[in-house]
């Protein structure tokens, strides 16, 4: 479609002048208390605050027509916004039975603000932003009741969604 286009290329849909810079960090607590039910036990709980910088989306493709002008140009957004999640976590690891059995095991909890999510249009990809929620637990499991007998469990859960009103076309389906 871009060399069907005058000046055979694509046109100049804008100038983006973007700068990204934010503070991120993590704090974590851990404690490690000594049960007369575990041979060792760790506690743990984590907040963290991270940031994906935002970007420019690539133009519209070019599409003729047949009417007074040649070209119509689909506009896309010209820019994403930055995402920024704040997760919470709170697990536990422990070692049983002389060491023979670990358990291990997690919640989570991430609140999304202007999560980044790639949609094809137009044979391009565009970035957009959607606020979205994750919450989940996980579970692990290995026990190895002889040498070199070990029987290993791993599960999870995941629930996501995406905020009220947010909506987007997929093309493909």
């Amino acid at each position: 479609s871009a060399l069907i286009a005058r000046g055979y290329g694509y046109p100049i849909t804008g100038i983006v002048d973007q700068e990204w810079a934010k503070w991120t960090g993590r704090f974590a607590a851990n404690w490690t208390p000594k049960l007369d039910f575990t041979d060792q036990t760790l506690l743990y709980a984590s907040f963290a605050h991270g940031y994906k910088g935002g970007g420019a989306n690539p133009p519209g493709a070019l599409f003729a027509t047949y009417d007074k002008t040649d070209v119509t140009n689909v506009a896309h957004p010209l820019t994403f916004k930055p995402e920024f999640v704040n997760a919470f976590e709170l697990g536990t690891k422990n070692t049983l039975l002389d060491g023979a059995l670990t358990l291990n095991g997690d919640i989570f909890y991430y609140d999304y603000k202007a999560y980044q999510i790639s949609e094809i249009v137009d044979r391009t990809s565009i970035n957009l932003n959607f606020d979205a929620t994750v919450k989940g637990a996980e579970v692990e499991a290995t026990y190895e009741p002889l040498l070199g007998l070990k029987f290993n469990f791993a599960g999870g859960y995941d629930k996501t969604r995406l905020a009220n009103g947010s909506q987007a076309i997929d093309l493909m389906d």
